[in-house]
């Protein structure tokens, strides 16, 4: 993840090498975290951690359903 804004309620996600370019991703009251498993919350992202987002397209933005956390 390489960028976050709380007040928007968004995130940035780079691709992997080679993949594409970043997404910026919505995130809503039904979006799901998970940290290896178990339950997580919008605190458990942070710049500089490994994600893997599940998401749908709501009009012109990237609304993030599940979002998994790796880690750094």
């Amino acid at each position: 993840m390489t960028a976050r804004n709380d007040v928007a309620r968004n995130f940035t996600a780079a691709a992997r090498r080679g993949r594409g370019r970043a997404s910026t991703y919505q995130v809503t009251d039904k979006t799901r975290f998970v940290v290896g498993g178990a339950p997580g919350s919008w605190r458990d992202v942070s710049i500089g951690t490994v994600v893997q987002v599940r998401w749908h397209r709501a009009g012109s933005q990237r609304v993030a359903d599940t979002v998994g956390i790796m880690g750094n």
